[in-house]
């Protein structure tokens, strides 16, 4: 990864550049894994290797943070890819090289976390520890990783490509996500998002989904947003009820 560090002066968004807004693939989403990552980076570094309980918890979120990954990078393999390298070949180079460092990284984060179910005692506590640096290790890769495509990717795509085009690769990917998985995502994109952006999602979404199912999704999205966010998105979100 030492080629992303060096390229990290270069990066600039064209949004900060122009103040523009433009529809953006990557930073909704980004929000959500960074915030899956430090929590559960978090939670693994603190995990009690003798307590049983606290172990299978943690796992679990340790392969959260593995199933997500890997949807996402399938998500931009098949939609975003594409659209980068009909711009200009060899755009999604980088980042292709990338997901799939990635998803040998998972596939070494499994097989710490099955070491840590297989042993018990010092071998566990010493088991636990090296998947939190190797978890620690990830998250350091792809928040270079997602930086890269926030600034250097979304660069090409506004100067190429129009707000309607994005937005249908948009849709196209939400379209793709079953009811479950979006659950998911939704859990850490909700309270990671600004309340503007959590507004403008959900304005577009209500727009496009059945009223209870969007009703249920307003009814999540208050779980996790908390009182205060849930009466900032209840006054950006306009005069029409938010429930219709």
């Amino acid at each position: 990864m030492n080629h992303a560090v060096i390229r990290m002066q270069e990066r600039r968004a064209i949004d900060v550049q122009s103040g523009l807004r433009r529809e953006d693939l990557y930073t909704g989403i980004h929000k959500a894994l960074r915030a899956l990552l430090c929590d559960t980076l978090v939670a693994t570094g603190r995990m009690d290797p003798r307590d049983d309980a606290d172990v299978v918890a943690t796992l679990a979120r340790v392969r959260q943070v593995i199933e997500l990954g890997r949807h996402h990078l399938h998500h931009e393999n098949q939609h975003v890819h594409p659209l980068l390298e009909a711009r200009r070949r060899g755009a999604a180079a980088a980042s292709a090289r990338e997901h799939t460092e990635h998803e040998q990284s998972f596939e070494r984060l499994e097989a710490l976390a099955q070491r840590v179910e297989r042993t018990e005692g010092a071998a566990r506590e010493a088991a636990a520890l090296g998947l939190y640096r190797d978890l620690a290790l990830y998250a350091a890769e792809d928040f270079l990783h997602m930086h890269a495509e926030e600034t250097e990717n979304n660069a090409l795509l506004w100067a190429h490509c129009s707000d309607e085009e994005l937005k249908g690769i948009h849709h196209a990917i939400v379209a793709s996500v079953t009811p479950q998985l979006m659950t998911e995502y939704l859990r850490w994109m909700a309270p990671a998002m600004t309340p503007s952006e959590r507004a403008d999602f959900l304005s577009e979404m209500r727009g496009g989904v059945p009223s209870e199912v969007f009703a249920g999704v307003l009814q999540f999205v208050r779980s996790v947003i908390g009182e205060r966010e849930w009466s900032k998105l209840f006054a950006a979100m306009g005069p029409r009820p938010l429930m219709s």
